[in-house]
């Protein structure tokens, strides 16, 4: 067996030490707590996410931008937020490596661990933000479609540009400081102690532990309280809808509305599937638990199921976006099919849109 792989002891340390006053404590030896097994296991889940994230992400980015008919302001979020899923797909490696190989010794360039670091908070505070903005303007549509639909483009661009300024500047930066590889002290009693090599230096403690009662109340809390909000008020108003007079013209539009408050849900779910238990594993880490045995497993197996979870929910979204809108659905499917030049007997035209939805604001 690689020797990188099994559980590590130290063999260089005796079983007792004594301290400056003369008492003799006596020292557990270390082990890592996974094995061969888990870092095979564990790679197989994030390297299969990794490839289906970029996948899934760059065929619905590949529809946006191939067909004018998809183009408004909700696909333009859509589009970002696949970016930012994209950029965690790629970055899932860099997880692996230090929850396995790298956990006593990063042998990677140091600047990757600060690379990983900073790239994932950044786009977890810019799926955030721009699932909030996606809300907000579902809402407008469905309240004052008269709003969205002299909106241009732009406008939603301009957002999304800003979201990722803010992004950068107040996930990016602070982690590409903050965060580091070194070798960690597996015999003290600190949080350091059962952490990977590459994760906070304890330099910065105090500093990160501030910003994250403030950078996550703000950048994924707040949003998740918001955009639950919000969707509880659409909800309302397509609900108030269905109870009034209905005409061909209204139920077509209602339909609409309903297909969006799917979408709106779905990526709602998806986005408390995976930040909910990331940020309680940021906040349950930092706790100053011990080194037993016991929280080193339980901090080493709560840190890797919520990256998996967190993984996951990038992978659902491509899949959500086309379960809550028939036209994002239908146009994806001609791609696939024009891509792998399947044959089918139905038209195999460009996915037709009635001339009176031309630029409409609904997906």
């Amino acid at each position: 067996m690689n020797q990188s792989m099994t559980p590590f002891t130290d063999s260089s340390v005796s079983s007792t030490i004594a301290n400056a006053t003369g008492d003799v404590t006596t020292i557990t030896p270390y082990e890592r707590p996974f094995g061969e097994t888990v870092t095979l296991v564990m790679g197989f889940i994030l390297f299969t996410f990794m490839f289906l994230g970029i996948v899934l992400n760059a065929i619905t980015v590949a529809v946006i931008v191939k067909y004018d008919k998809l183009r408004n302001i909700f696909s333009i979020f859509i589009f970002s937020l696949c970016l930012s899923d994209m950029v965690s797909a790629l970055i899932s490696p860099l997880y692996w490596y230090h929850r396995t190989l790298g956990f006593d010794e990063w042998n990677l360039p140091p600047f990757l661990c600060k690379v990983y670091w900073s790239a994932d908070i950044m786009t977890s505070f810019a799926t955030a933000m721009h699932i909030v903005a996606f809300g907000v303007f579902r809402l407008i549509s469905v309240s004052c479609p008269h709003i969205t639909a002299k909106l241009q483009n732009k406008v939603a661009v301009l957002i999304a540009l800003q979201i990722w300024i803010v992004s950068f500047g107040c996930g990016f930066v602070p982690y590409w400081i903050w965060f580091g590889a070194r070798k960690r002290d597996r015999y003290s009693d600190s949080q350091d102690a059962r952490w990977p090599a590459c994760t906070i230096n304890m330099e910065w403690y105090g500093q990160y532990t501030m910003f994250q009662k403030i950078g996550f109340s703000l950048f994924l809390y707040i949003p998740l309280i918001l955009v639950l909000f919000i969707s509880v008020l659409t909800c309302r108003r397509v609900y108030a809808t269905t109870h009034a007079s209905i005409t061909p013209v209204t139920s077509k539009k209602l339909q609409k509305e309903k297909q969006a408050v799917l979408q709106l849900t779905l990526i709602v779910v998806s986005f408390m599937m995976g930040y909910l238990p990331f940020t309680a594993y940021e906040f349950w880490s930092v706790q100053d638990h011990g080194n037993s045995q016991y929280y080193r497993l339980t901090d080493y197996y709560f840190g890797v199921t919520e990256y998996i979870l967190l993984r996951l929910s990038e992978c659902m979204n491509p899949i959500f976006y086309n379960l809550g809108s028939s036209k994002m659905r239908s146009h994806t499917v001609h791609f696939i099919r024009e891509l792998f030049k399947l044959k089918s007997n139905a038209n195999r035209s460009s996915p037709s849109t009635p001339s009176h939805e031309t630029g409409d604001n609904n997906l």
